[in-house]
């Protein structure tokens, strides 16, 4: 991944996307400082943690409704995508959701939210599962 990475740079600086440099850099500087703190980890949950902190600060400033902002996180974030496994859609995640929990009846929302982030936490967001599991456990 870091290699890809690298890579994807050097197009970039080739092409003269600023944005996309400087967003690859960032994700670059975020596994290096990882490496160097010497703890075990994947590099796509590096990717992963970065995307997450862009939602949220995309989040901040909807509620704050600066729209320019928003605009450009939302663009940081198309290009950190890039490097994630593709996301379930809505549709198959209720589907695998219910189906999980239909076979597996988890005792409450925590041991579900358990069984369904354990198989699918690579390609399914964790705000979509949990509201998916509350409304679930909701009608049952």
């Amino acid at each position: 991944m870091k290699e890809r990475i690298a890579d994807e740079i050097k197009n970039a600086m080739k092409s003269g996307d600023k944005l996309r440099v400087s967003v690859l850099r960032m994700l670059q500087a975020d596994i290096i400082n990882v490496e160097k703190s010497g703890k075990e980890f994947k590099q796509i949950d590096v990717i992963r943690g970065y995307a997450k902190k862009l939602k949220k600060a995309i989040e901040e400033y909807e509620r704050l409704n600066l729209q320019d902002k928003i605009i450009s996180f939302n663009e940081e974030l198309k290009i950190v995508e890039e490097f994630l496994p593709k996301q379930m859609s809505d549709e198959e995640l209720k589907k695998v959701v219910i189906e999980l929990l239909d076979s597996e009846k988890p005792a409450d929302m925590g041991m579900a939210m358990k069984l369904v982030m354990g198989k699918y936490k690579e390609v399914a967001d964790g705000k979509k599962v949990q509201a998916l599991v509350k409304e679930v456990f909701s009608k049952g």
